[in-house]
């Protein structure tokens, strides 16, 4: 074998070592899942960031069971309509028949008066603009969204329609200025807003290429620089492109578009809140 073709074979199986179904082993609570079911047991609206996987869904759980076990309501919301369908199920396995869940979205009602909602963040909102909830627990999942230009005054007006009495749980992978975000929350809400952070992360994230000639191939070498076959790929698409494109000025218009770009900017609110980062 040469060595081209054993160095990429080396770094294939360094590239998918590990991956597959882990071993099974006794669930331990992290110590921030811990504070964070503290803080939402104590009804303190509370704003968690940690990494895709590190387990934000079991606090949403547990505070879910604190709150009905003590003879109140929860909701959980979800941006989309398809998230919502999945989180119904797994609610209803893991908590009826001793307790009821329903599902609220924009096609489908199914026993809203039960003790625990799931329900799309759009109907939430719309909810509370037509008669109110009656929920102690709002847990608003994806909560970057409020970042996002179209949909994002979904979750801020979710936020400033939500009774003081109910505790607000907000869930979030990529937020980076939860500090600005909590502070404006304090502010329409008049209540404390805990941050609870988490950098570390449990499912390692490896960057992959799929080489149309070598297969599989990470993205980056040993050296962190690109890995040479994906370097080499790009750099000879970028020569053909290059040789079969026009120059500019060597015979009409270059220009993609004839109309000036679109700089109008989006009209601010009273006590707008600042756009987490959304990566």
């Amino acid at each position: 074998m040469s060595n081209d073709k054993q160095r990429i074979k080396d770094a294939r199986k360094a590239l998918l070592d590990g991956i597959g179904i882990p071993e099974k082993a006794p669930f331990t609570a992290d110590a921030f899942q811990l504070s964070a079911i503290e803080s939402v047991d104590s009804e303190v609206d509370t704003l968690v960031i940690a990494p895709t996987g590190t387990g934000k869904t079991f606090i949403a759980i547990e505070g879910i069971r604190r709150a009905i076990k003590s003879g109140k309501r929860a909701v959980y919301t979800a941006p989309l309509k398809a998230l919502s369908n999945t989180k119904y199920t797994e609610l209803k396995r893991l908590f009826e028949p001793e307790f009821s869940v329903g599902l609220l979205t924009g096609d489908r009602k199914i026993d809203t008066d039960a003790d625990i909602v799931v329900a799309t963040t759009e109907i939430y909102r719309n909810d509370l603009y037509n008669y109110g909830a009656d929920y102690s627990l709002v847990v608003l999942d994806e909560f970057h969204y409020l970042a996002d230009g179209q949909r994002g005054p979904v979750w801020e007006e979710s936020i400033i329609l939500s009774p003081k009495s109910s505790t607000l749980l907000m869930l979030s992978a990529s937020i980076s200025n939860p500090e600005e975000i909590a502070e404006w929350i304090t502010q329409v809400r008049g209540e404390e807003v805990r941050i609870i952070t988490e950098t570390n992360r449990p499912v390692e994230l490896r960057l992959g290429f799929i080489h149309p000639r070598a297969g599989i191939l990470p993205v980056e070498g040993t050296n962190g620089r690109l890995f040479s076959e994906v370097a080499s790929y790009y750099q000879q698409g970028s020569s053909r492109n290059t040789r079969g494109g026009r120059r500019r000025g060597s015979g009409g218009s270059s220009r993609r578009g004839s109309g000036p770009k679109n700089t109008q900017k989006q009209t601010s609110r009273k006590k707008r809140p600042p756009k987490g980062g959304d990566s």
